[in-house]
C-alpha cells in the first residue's frame, strides 16, 4: 500500500498563491509520503473552468508538475477531473472527448489512474425518476472511457462524490452496468455522508470495487453550529476534519480496509478549517499509526 497525499488538501495555499505545486511534491517528500495525486482543478483556472481545462493544452503547468515530481521523486498516482455527462448531444460529445485526452495524458505522463465526475458535484437529485432517465447515457459514456482507457492501460473510476452520483448502492450499480474491468472506484470513505449513508456501512460495501482509497474524516452534526458547515442531502451538517480527530470512526475504516486486501494508493483529503499543512501532517501520522495498530492487531489474530 503507497500512502501519499491528494493535491486538494493544499488547494487553500494553492489557490492564494502560497505555496506551488513544486512545494506541494517537495512537502510530501520530507513527511515520507509515497505519492501525490493530482485534482488538476488545483493547477487550473480553478473550480469556475474545471469542465473545459485539459492540462495537456497547459505545457508549461504540466512541465512544472512532471518537474516537480521527477526532482522530489514522489510519483504522481492519478489525475481527477471535473466532467459532466447532462446536457446536449454536443456537450455530452465534448465532455468524452476531453475526458478520453486526459486518458491519452495519463498513458503519457506514466499514470495508471483516472478519476472522473459524471455530472457537477453540487447538483443534486431532485426526484429519482431524474436518476433514472440520466442513468442509461452515463454507462454508455462511461463505457466508452474505460475501452479507451484500456487501449492505453489507464484504469477509469467513478467516485462516491456529490449529490447524484453517490451512495454504496448507486455507484456500485453504475460499475456493474458498465461492466468493464478497466472502470472501477475511488473510494472516498466519507463522502458518504454527503447522502447520509453510514460512512462504515458504504466503505465496506465498495471495498470490493476499489481501485484507488481517499481517506478523510468529518465532523458530523444535527444542527450546523456556524458558517463552514456542508448541508447534506437530508439537512445533517459535515466539516472536514484531521483524520482521527472526527466523528467518523477512522481506525475502523483503516481495518475494514486492510482485512479488504487491499493493497492500491491511498490518498489523504484534508479539507478542514486547520492550516493544510497541520492538517496533512497529523492526518499522515494517523494514518500510519492507525495502520501499524491495525497491523499488529490482524496478526495477533
Amino acid at each position: 500500500m503507497k500512502i501519499g497525499v491528494s493535491s486538494y488538501s493544499f488547494h487553500p495555499l494553492l489557490k492564494k498563491g502560497e505555496m506551488q505545486i513544486e512545494e506541494v511534491f517537495d512537502w510530501v517528500a520530507q513527511k515520507g509520503g509515497e505519492h501525490v495525486e493530482l485534482a488538476t482543478f488545483t493547477i487550473g483556472p480553478g473550480m469556475q473552468d474545471m469542465m473545459s481545462y485539459r492540462l495537456a493544452d497547459d505545457p508549461e503547468v504540466l512541465n512544472r508538475l512532471t518537474t516537480a515530481s521527477a526532482n522530489s521523486g514522489v510519483l504522481l498516482s492519478g489525475l481527477c477531473i471535473s466532467a459532466s455527462f447532462l446536457g446536449s448531444a454536443e456537450e455530452r460529445q465534448a465532455q468524452i472527448d476531453r475526458a478520453k485526452s486526459y486518458v491519452e495524458l495519463c498513458a503519457h505522463l506514466g499514470v495508471g489512474f483516472l478519476r472522473f465526475d459524471v455530472v457537477p458535484w453540487p447538483l443534486r437529485l431532485e426526484n429519482y425518476a431524474q436518476f433514472e432517465r440520466e442513468f442509461p447515457s452515463i454507462v454508455a459514456v462511461c463505457r466508452e472511457i474505460a475501452e479507451h482507457g484500456e487501449t492505453h492501460g489507464v484504469m477509469t473510476s467513478i467516485e462516491d462524490h456529490g449529490f447524484f452520483m453517490n451512495g454504496s448502492e448507486r455507484v456500485r450499480r453504475l460499475i456493474h452496468a458498465v461492466d468493464h474491468p478497466f472502470f472501477r472506484m475511488t473510494l472516498d470513505v466519507g463522502n458518504f455522508l454527503c447522502v447520509d449513508e453510514d460512512a462504515l456501512i458504504g466503505t465496506q460495501a465498495c471495498l470490493p470495487h476499489a481501485a484507488f482509497v481517499h481517506l478523510k474524516d468529518f465532523h458530523i452534526r444535527k444542527h450546523a453550529p456556524g458558517e463552514g458547515w456542508l448541508e447534506t442531502y437530508h439537512g445533517r451538517h459535515i466539516l472536514g476534519s484531521i483524520f482521527g480527530h472526527g466523528d467518523m470512526d477512522t481506525h475502523k475504516v483503516i481495518e475494514l480496509m486492510l482485512r479488504s486486501g487491499y493493497d492500491g494508493f491511498v490518498s489523504l483529503e484534508f479539507e478542514g478549517l486547520e492550516s493544510s499543512l497541520v492538517g496533512c501532517e497529523m492526518g499522515l501520522a494517523n494514518i500510519r499509526r492507525m495502520v501499524d495498530e491495525v497491523s499488529e492487531e490482524i496478526a495477533r489474530g
